[in-house]
């Protein structure tokens, strides 16, 4: 389970720079390419009355008001929000690693204690040892000395 808890947070981690680096990387071009796919309308009207042939330069019709769609808004709008979605995203991906931070920090601590008993239990171990030998010594020299006494009285 926590090697998928992992695996997830660097795929995720790895999708989000991408997506990143790619929106980073769109504002430096010299067109933006979202406006490839939604075409730019623009509602003009003239006021202009219609001359006959006679016309000249300084006759060119005036335009009273230009109004663009609001397209440009809502991609305006978006960046700010696909800005705060990838903020938050960092943001559980920094939870997440703390979480994990701690748990490593845990395991740590878990292994130092387990790894104090076994030195502890392994010096026990070398002196239970040691009063065996020694025991069996004692009962050896106890034993010959009986077989001494036992020849000496025959």
């Amino acid at each position: 389970m926590k090697k998928s808890i992992i695996t997830t947070a660097i795929i995720t981690a790895a999708a989000l720079s991408t997506q990143f680096i790619m929106t980073a990387s769109a504002e430096s071009m010299p067109y933006e390419p979202v406006f490839e796919s939604v075409p730019i309308t623009e509602s003009i009207t003239t006021a202009a009355k219609e001359q006959p042939a006679k016309s000249t330069i300084s006759e060119v019709p005036k335009i009273s008001s230009v109004q663009a769609t609001t397209t440009t808004n809502t991609v305006n709008t978006a960046a700010p929000a696909e800005n705060s979605n990838l903020q938050s995203a960092l943001m559980q991906l920094d939870g997440a690693q703390v979480e994990i931070r701690n748990q490593l920090i845990q395991y740590k601590n878990e292994y130092s204690d387990i790894d104090n008993q076994y030195r502890i239990i392994k010096e026990q171990r070398k002196l239970k040892a040691k009063q065996i030998k020694e025991t069996e010594k004692k009962i050896k020299s106890l034993d010959s000395t009986k077989e001494k006494i036992r020849k000496n009285m025959d």
